[in-house]
């Protein structure tokens, strides 16, 4: 009896040996298959590499006349070194209007080049759509909102008249900038039904103002970024003073006048030249040669 189950005992054993081997066997044989797969996957995946990487640079069709060049690509974006992407389907009628566009710029005159739709929410290149890595995906946002947070800084918006009437009332202060030459100076509204009768706060801003103007006053059109109330608008200001003035003390003898997106003149039609001056500022055509650059270079 006792033999009986000594051999019995044994044979329990070897069975459990058989079945660790088989288990071993079927999970080194899934590691080989997985470490297969990711080589073939990385060899049919391309790369962003991080090492001798220039500049980074990011545009939009919206601001075609804005680039903007990420100062130091080794920052904490770059943290992740996993930026790869995969080819998949040939490009079919993709839009010609509202995507970003990505340069990779490197030392050795190398670049890649990626461009987002935000509206389809494809990322692709010049013949083919893209499936991106996760950390991929996250870099071209991150650089994404950083583009926008230097066209926030550098133009305005284009918001109309109608609702700038309200966003900047009557006895409001606003700050005013130049973009030409970069001088701000405070405004106060003070008149206006089609369009902004402002002055200036303080004698010290009727200077600046005066500054902007190379020290004569003149009805000369300027491209400026009005700041009220949280908001940064493109408007056009002239730089005569006119009509009159209810600020005793600010040494400006009358008032000026501000133009917004649809606003008109007193004859009751839009400026061509403060229209022109108002898309600059909102940086939708380009400033002429010799005006300040504004292109974040």
């Amino acid at each position: 009896m006792q033999i009986s189950m000594f051999f019995s005992t044994k044979k329990i054993i070897l069975v459990k040996r058989t079945t660790l081997k088989l288990v071993c066997l079927v999970v080194l044989l899934l590691t080989f298959l997985w470490f297969l797969k990711s080589f073939q996957e990385e060899r049919i995946s391309t790369h962003i590499k991080i090492e001798g990487l220039r500049d980074v640079q990011i545009s939009s069709t919206e601001y075609p006349y804005f680039s903007y060049f990420l100062d130091k690509p080794y920052s904490t974006i770059f943290k992740e070194k996993l930026l790869f992407y995969k080819t998949t389907s040939p490009i079919i009628d993709m839009p010609h209007y509202d995507y970003y566009t990505y340069m990779f710029l490197y030392e050795d005159e190398q670049q890649v080049i990626i461009y987002y739709s935000p509206a389809l929410n494809k990322i692709y290149n010049k013949n083919h759509m893209l499936e991106p890595s996760s950390y991929l995906k996250e870099v071209l946002l991150d650089l994404t909102a950083l583009y926008r947070q230097e066209i926030y800084n550098t133009y305005g918006a284009l918001i109309v008249w109608e609702e700038v009437d309200e966003i900047f009332p009557m006895y409001a202060t606003a700050k005013i900038t130049d973009i030409y030459t970069g001088g701000s100076f405070y405004v106060q509204r003070r008149e206006g039904s089609s369009h902004v009768d402002a002055q200036p706060l303080t004698a010290e801003d009727t200077a600046i103002m005066k500054k902007i103007y190379d020290g004569q006053w003149s009805w000369e059109r300027k491209g400026i970024i009005v700041e009220v109330r949280g908001y940064r608008i493109a408007a056009s200001m002239n730089g005569m003073p006119h009509g009159s003035g209810k600020i005793d003390d600010n040494n400006f003898p009358g008032h000026f006048c501000i133009h917004f997106f649809g606003s008109t003149i007193h004859s009751d039609g839009m400026d061509i030249r403060h229209h022109r001056e108002i898309l600059k500022a909102a940086g939708k055509i380009p400033l002429k040669q010799g005006d300040r650059d504004l292109s974040g270079h």
